[in-house]
């Protein structure tokens, strides 16, 4: 019979405690194997915590993609860069579909609203469509956006136009898999920080080929930001990207790397992602996200159209699957 990890065992009910984990804690446990006794108390533990953090209540973020243009930044895994062939031309959503997808999500019940854009984007076009969605939304419901690196007029300019944060990451080997030095995002996080814009970022995108070495550094990195929701977040294989053949996780694998940015991060955050399965949401991942429009992990222009965004009623089922319970009303925490 295998005997329990007494050393792995301290560590998790170290991290039960809700006050976070030591940089040589986070890797014990994203070394733990996902098919062992000890993953299975991990899981659990990371939606304990989860549980008490968030009072039993998920969310449901809204994502709208603005445009499919193609990107020169170069990222191996999306399916909007140049140096894929996934996509071709330019391709923009109209104001009118935006502000009325907007609406929609309002109507069914979004905890928060993200705009998200390629870097070939216009900043101006950006500001002016963050303006004009503010005016069609409840003046509490926070609107992010998902864009290139900032500068800090830039951040001041997002922020007086009514966007309240973005979510921003240094993603998983920053500067070999993509063209984006990890200097320009740390940058931005400060730009960010010093412009009175929430942080919302996550470990990702996360494949087979990274290392329990990887995931700690990455996971620190994040804690140290004091994000308003973090967690997790596996890559999605896109047909025709460069990363296709490097695979994709299994949810188990996937839950225990979001169980284990619970215990690491503590109690303290409120909102862990990704929830994009119901292994995930019963692991401590108590943010999903509905997606419309574009999507880096998708090869449609309108990812809801038979594409892989997935909308609100889904996402409840699955925290209900989980015993979760969906917020009512806008989340809260982002309006520095």
């Amino acid at each position: 019979m295998q005997v329990f990890d007494q050393h792995i065992y301290d560590i998790v009910e170290k991290g039960l405690q809700g006050n976070g984990l030591t940089e040589e804690e986070t890797l014990a446990l994203y070394r733990v194997e996902a098919s062992s006794k000890e993953a299975a108390y991990i899981r659990w533990a990371g939606q304990e915590l989860s549980m008490q953090a968030a009072n039993g209540t998920a969310e449901i973020h809204a994502q709208i993609g603005l445009n499919s243009t193609i990107c020169p930044m170069n990222c191996k895994f999306c399916s909007f860069a140049s140096c894929n062939t996934v996509r071709k031309g330019k391709y923009e959503l109209p104001k009118e579909d935006v502000l009325e997808y907007a609406k929609i999500y309002m109507e069914e019940g979004a905890n928060l609203l993200l705009m998200l854009t390629t870097a070939s984007y216009s900043f101006n076009k950006l500001v002016d469509m963050v303006g004009s969605v503010r005016e069609v939304i409840p003046a509490d419901m926070p609107l992010l956006v998902n864009t290139a690196d900032m500068n800090l007029a830039q951040c001041k300019e997002l922020k007086a136009a009514g966007a309240n944060g973005a979510y921003h990451a240094v993603r998983m080997r920053e500067g070999v898999d993509t063209d984006i030095p990890v200097e320009n995002r740390m940058q931005t996080f400060a730009n960010m920080r010093e412009a009175g814009l929430s942080l919302s970022t996550c470990v990702e995108p996360v494949g087979p080929e990274n290392t329990p070495e990887e995931l700690t550094e990455a996971t620190m990195r994040c804690i140290s930001t004091n994000p308003v929701s973090a967690g997790v977040g596996k890559r999605i294989t896109v047909p025709g990207t460069l990363l296709e053949d490097r695979g994709m996780l299994t949810d188990i694998v996937n839950a225990n790397m979001v169980a284990v940015y619970r215990l690491a991060t503590g109690r303290d955050l409120r909102l862990n992602c990704s929830a994009n399965t119901v292994m995930t949401a019963a692991a401590g991942a108590n943010l999903a996200w509905a997606e419309v429009g574009t999507n880096p992990r998708d090869t449609v222009e309108r990812t809801e159209h038979g594409g892989r965004g997935g909308n609100i009623k889904q996402l409840r089922k699955m925290f209900a699957a989980s015993d979760w319970k969906v917020l009512e009303g806008p989340s809260t925490g982002w309006m520095l």
